[in-house]
């Protein structure tokens, strides 16, 4: 969700005032953090407490992001080496509460301001801040586009239960598909922080984003590292311990079988699938043995078992088909 540009201005007005600023304004790291209260129980301080939690955590993620595909979740989320510099960059700057560039309106394109990131309380009897409570309906935080603020929502401080990712919240993974394919893995603190906090570092916003973990692993490399879900889901999945993940190539693979079989094409598809059994002889898919009441997609109903050398014939096991000259199916 995204906030108001105006927001930026309206905190600077109200920080500039002397008997506001040393009140509403401390510092974790180099995070700002604003209109949270004072005091020992104040939302405040509970965010100096969170704070280097997440960054310890952090500190697991990007030991795992070296490993690029060798890793599991980052195959699964990141697809190829050539993304390790990149997303190590978000994670750093995240870690450490690297200064945002931030745009400044009616410079020449590309001029940037540095800031410091901040994080902001909403608090329905503060000036300026309080119209952020309607914008915050329904989610936990939300960042604002071109700017360095993300908004800690009411919801957010709800979590406190949920601080951080579960071990328990870990999908299964059968038919390779995530089951239950949710966010629940995200849904707490740091969750939160990570997502809001990407958008903030990749300067992503606005474009359609794709949230459930099968739909954030099927999509391309170059997609992923647009899709601020992914670095979070990611980094729940390693702090959570998370050891089973879906295939993206085989997602890939069984979206171009579906369309071979959709245009008729049994010899493309029977190839294709033999391919498939291959690789899945030689890479298994670590799934759930869990019994799901959802009956798995046609490619995966073939059993590999003894039929990774000699292969299978779609024409042979489709019923009521046959195959013309040009290696198209009819009835």
């Amino acid at each position: 969700m995204y906030l108001r540009l105006s927001l930026l201005l309206t905190l600077i007005g109200l920080l500039c005032q002397p008997s506001l600023a040393q009140e509403n304004r401390v510092n974790s790291g180099w995070y700002e953090i604003v209109y949270c209260g004072a005091g020992p129980d104040s939302k405040a301080a509970k965010l100096q407490t969170l704070l280097p939690q997440i960054y310890e955590k952090l500190l697991l993620v990007l030991a795992d992001v070296k490993q690029g595909v060798a890793s599991k979740a980052f195959r699964a989320y990141f697809k190829t080496n050539d993304n390790i510099a990149y997303v190590e960059s978000i994670f750093q700057q995240i870690a450490a509460g690297s200064p945002v560039q931030v745009p400044v309106e009616g410079a020449p394109s590309g001029f940037t301001v540095p800031y410091s990131p901040m994080i902001v309380c909403v608090d329905p009897t503060t000036p300026g801040v309080n119209y952020l409570q309607e914008q915050c309906k329904g989610v936990t935080a939300a960042s604002n586009d071109n700017t360095q603020i993300v908004v800690l929502c009411d919801l957010f401080w709800t979590l406190t239960d949920r601080v951080m990712p579960r071990s328990s919240e870990c999908p299964k993974v059968k038919y390779n598909k995530f089951h239950p394919d949710d966010h629940r893995l995200v849904q707490n603190q740091f969750g939160a922080f990570v997502h809001e906090f990407a958008h903030t570092y990749t300067g992503v916003w606005g474009t359609h984003e794709t949230y459930e973990p099968t739909a954030a692993v099927k999509l391309s490399a170059k997609e992923s590292l647009r899709n601020p879900q992914n670095f979070a889901l990611y980094a729940a999945s390693v702090v959570a311990g998370c050891t089973k993940y879906v295939n993206p190539k085989r997602l890939r693979d069984n979206e171009e079988l579906k369309l071979e079989l959709d245009e008729g094409d049994i010899d493309a598809a029977t190839a294709l699938t033999n391919q498939i059994i291959a690789e899945e002889a030689a890479d298994p898919t670590e799934e759930d043995a869990t019994v799901l009441d959802t009956p798995p997609p046609l490619m995966e109903m073939f059993e590999p078992a003894g039929n990774a050398t000699g292969g299978i014939n779609l024409g042979e096991l489709i019923p009521g088909t046959r195959r013309d000259g040009g290696g198209k199916r009819r009835a």
